[in-house]
């Protein structure tokens, strides 16, 4: 329980810091085009990205932030049941699973988003020069590896505790 009590306090921490952080990123200028531009130095981008290229950039990464803070506050809230002792119920194992959906969905829309982000990043380019980057990092194959974990081990437990309940009803 004690765990669980500060498991939840660091969700709760990062559920915090994601949107300050990401406000203070936009404020202190971290995503003008030559910042973006000087971020992505692997890829060619012979015209900086205009003010909608940087606007839609801007989106996508909100957008991410949206998807990690879901996955938060799903693992908040289970965390916090655990703390109060609900550890084999049906919430528990629904939240699970939505943590695990969470992480999927946040592995794929951050590989989709890299993705996304190159294209627009390179648009300007001349006809021929453009270029679409597909990523698969270390982190996205540890998202998806703990989220479908998380999605198999849910499904085991929403079962396991339609099954606990119906034993209870039994006795």
């Amino acid at each position: 329980m004690r765990v669980s009590r500060w498991l939840r306090l660091a969700c709760t921490i990062n559920m915090l810091a994601i949107p300050l952080l990401f406000s203070c990123a936009v404020l202190s200028g971290e995503f003008t085009a030559h910042a973006i531009t000087d971020a992505h130095p692997d890829l060619r981008i012979d015209t900086p990205p205009g003010l909608w290229a940087v606007i839609t950039y801007i989106v996508i990464e909100a957008l991410l932030a949206v998807v990690a803070l879901y996955v938060l506050w799903q693992m908040r809230a289970l965390f916090g049941g655990y703390a109060q002792g609900e550890v084999l119920t049906v919430d528990s194992a629904r939240r699970l699973l939505r943590s695990g959906r969470g992480l999927l969905t946040l592995a794929a829309t951050g590989v989709l988003a890299h993705s996304v982000q190159t294209v627009l990043l390179s648009a300007g380019n001349a006809p021929g020069q453009r270029q679409l980057s597909i990523t698969l990092s270390d982190a996205d194959l540890g998202f998806l590896l703990c989220g479908g974990l998380l999605l198999v081990v849910g499904w085991a437990m929403v079962e396991a505790a339609h099954v606990a309940e119906e034993n209870r009803g039994f006795v």
